[in-house]
């Protein structure tokens, strides 16, 4: 910025922002944070080597507003780079494990990615699609290769104590075939000593859903903004879930519907006898849920049960508690508090109730973040409002239905024209 001046979201604070991670670490240091396979870090712990790579981070140029790309799976490594890059005032760019190089290297270059990440791969396997770019910092979390820190070694022995915002911006891609990037701003959060003293939920997340997913960060920064301790899966496996559930006493779980169709596989008896009485809230979501499956999971866990309905460029849309699943057979439920939903055809007019057309969503979401790669009118408007990318109807008590994807509608309509 000009004569050097940093904006005012980004001074630094000498003390925790509420409910942060600094804040827990200070309160309740010795307390588990962090779980994943046999690992698990204390949010003592967590904080300290949050606090080593932000200065690794900043010994390497790197800070507010750079973009740092981690690309693997769910694994404690992530959670740690998160929260360096909070303390930073760094963007997080998460990316899918199995991206293939050339999207890696096209999603680096339009992002401007100044740093990068990568595990749960062998390294040669990317290094093709690194070279040329500018790049502060190049690691990898396992097997060492020419070219590449490792992970660990970046770690300096003593760190100074810094105090970031309880979370980073955030970069994602939309799914899809018009897949564009998705920018979430950082969230400001009010030091602890001007805010009421924040009760922890002593609760326990399961997160499954995939972190290159907007949908996981978000579970990710709820749950440690709660106080509850978290577990993280790199591979998902319904048997092994239902162990964790148990062993760590998960109360919250939210996933998608390919893991609850896993789930629905092991059989309602497998599921009846793992001890899951912890659980006190379980949500399906990310993608469109089959009625059948709503029912059942409702049958297994009762009222704790909802479905959650939302997108990228806009987060959680709408919400369908489980005493609705049968009335409203194939709804996802009315929009939240806050979140207006509007149905229209391919020339972006809005169409009555009962027809069906592409989602079109404003939230407090759409209202702040960024859309990256030129989104277009039929994107976006001037009112907030987002395209999805999925067709749907609402009825006329305003619960929504999801019918397909909008793109495949519009086509088969062209064709039909034609």
């Amino acid at each position: 910025m000009p004569g050097g001046e940093r904006p005012d979201y980004a001074q630094g604070l000498s003390e925790p922002a509420a409910r942060s991670l600094e804040y827990w670490a200070s309160v309740r240091g010795n307390e588990p944070a962090l779980f994943e396979g046999t690992a698990s870090l204390s949010y003592a712990d967590w904080n300290e080597y949050a606090d080593m790579l932000a200065d690794a981070f900043s010994a390497r140029g790197l800070g507010l507003d750079d973009v740092i790309a981690v690309r693997c799976r769910n694994r404690i490594e992530w959670a740690v780079i998160a929260l360096a890059c909070a303390k930073i005032d760094a963007r997080v760019l998460t990316l899918d494990a199995d991206l293939p190089p050339r999207m890696l290297r096209e999603r680096l270059i339009s992002s401007r990615a100044a740093a990068v990440i990568v595990g749960d791969t062998a390294p040669v396997r990317l290094a093709s699609a690194l070279d040329g770019l500018n790049l502060r910092l190049r690691s990898t979390m396992d097997a060492p290769f020419p070219g590449f820190f490792n992970f660990w070694d970046l770690f300096p022995p003593v760190a100074q104590r810094r105090f970031g915002r309880a979370q980073p911006s955030m970069l994602a891609w939309s799914s899809g075939l018009g897949a564009r990037p998705v920018v979430v701003p950082r969230r400001r959060n009010a030091a602890a000593s001007i805010s009421r003293p924040p009760m922890p939920d002593h609760g326990v997340s399961l997160i499954t859903t995939p972190l290159h997913r907007i949908w996981g960060c978000m579970q990710f920064w709820a749950a440690l903004s709660a106080g509850r301790a978290i577990v993280l899966t790199r591979a998902f496996n319904a048997a092994d879930a239902l162990r964790l559930i148990t062993q760590h006493r998960v109360t919250n779980w939210c996933a998608l519907p390919e893991a609850f169709a896993d789930l629905h596989r092991l059989g309602a008896k497998v599921v009846r006898e793992a001890d899951t009485s912890s659980l006190t809230e379980v949500v399906i979501g990310g993608a469109a849920a089959p009625w059948i499956l709503k029912v059942w999971l409702a049958d297994q866990f009762g009222p704790i049960v909802s479905e959650a309905y939302g997108s990228t460029e806009a987060g959680l849309v709408a919400i369908l508690e489980a005493p609705r699943f049968r009335a409203k057979r194939g709804s996802c439920g009315r929009p939240i508090r806050g979140a207006t939903v509007e149905i229209r055809d391919a020339d972006g007019h809005r169409l009555p109730v009962e027809t069906v057309g592409e989602i079109w969503a404003r939230t407090p979401r759409t209202l702040e973040c960024e859309i990256g790669c030129g989104a277009t009118r039929t994107q976006r408007d001037d009112a907030g409002f987002v395209a999805t990318g999925d067709a749907g109807r609402v009825d006329d008590e305003g619960f929504l239905y999801i019918t397909g994807r909008a793109a495949d509608g519009f086509a088969a309509k062209a064709r039909a024209a034609g």
